[in-house]
């Protein structure tokens, strides 16, 4: 985000928050000198978006829901493009998937079909949307949210680094054995080395009755996952998708019986 014009708010409510909150992101995010500063912040100015969702941050970080949930209603209250960032934490963090959908959908509205970003940057929220309706249990409108997403960036010739992994598990979760690996093969030529990826191939040639593609798909994880390449995770959670060594070398073990 470009710095504000702190200067152009003809309040100076608005104004002094503004400049206090450029001073509190000067110090370390978390740190007691910022958050005073965003403290002093909303004391000019209540309403102040940018305080209040910097302020919500290590709040989010610590596991104190309770506070970053607080601060970050206010945020959404004084301006709804804070539902983007709301939406996404609720379902990567809580796992609040019927309000994170709300939040993303309200926003979806708002801007016509394209609701923006993930904080972390990694996914066009219409997947995150997507996710939701899946782990609601919502399969057949994940599975349109996913298309309408994909289609759009296939256009322009961008495609989120895990699209294709979330839209061939879908498919799998779908019985649609073919059409998931379709999906998963595109995925490995997006990302080549992601070990998840093959691991789901796995399960699909094995429920297709194909073990040596099965056995061959698992191997190659086990593979990436210990040596040469990368597989899924976060330093604050689990990720949709994940896959775990365990995971994998359980599958491997069938074979050995």
């Amino acid at each position: 985000m470009a710095q504000t014009n702190c200067s152009l708010f003809k309040d100076e409510a608005h104004k002094s928050a503004c400049e206090l909150y450029w001073k509190a992101i000067e110090y370390n995010q978390g740190s007691r000198e910022s958050q005073e500063l965003f403290v002093q912040s909303l004391k000019a100015c209540p309403t102040y978006g940018p305080s209040l969702h910097e302020m919500s941050v290590p709040y989010l970080k610590r596991g104190d829901f309770f506070n970053w949930k607080q601060l970050m209603d206010r945020a959404v209250a004084a301006d709804p493009i804070w539902l983007s960032d709301r939406g996404w934490c609720l379902f990567k963090f809580l796992r609040d998937y019927k309000n994170s959908f709300a939040d993303l959908k309200r926003l979806y509205d708002i801007n016509k079909g394209q609701p923006g970003y993930s904080g972390d940057g990694d996914y066009n929220l219409r997947i995150i949307m997507a996710l939701n309706q899946r782990a609601m249990g919502n399969l057949k409108a994940s599975l349109a949210y996913f298309n309408e997403c994909i289609t759009d960036h296939e256009k322009k010739e961008w495609v989120g680094l895990f699209d294709y992994l979330h839209l061939g598990v879908t498919r799998m979760m779908l019985k649609d054995y073919k059409g998931a690996i379709a999906d998963l093969n595109r995925e490995t030529k997006k990302y080549e080395k992601l070990a998840d990826t093959y691991y789901y191939l796995g399960l699909c040639y094995k429920k297709l009755g194909q073990d040596q593609k099965a056995y061959t798909n698992f191997t190659q994880a086990k593979e990436l996952f210990t040596k040469t390449g990368y597989y899924r995770n976060d330093p604050y959670c689990e990720v949709p998708d994940q896959v775990y060594l365990s995971d994998i070398e359980d599958e491997l073990k069938k074979f050995k019986n």
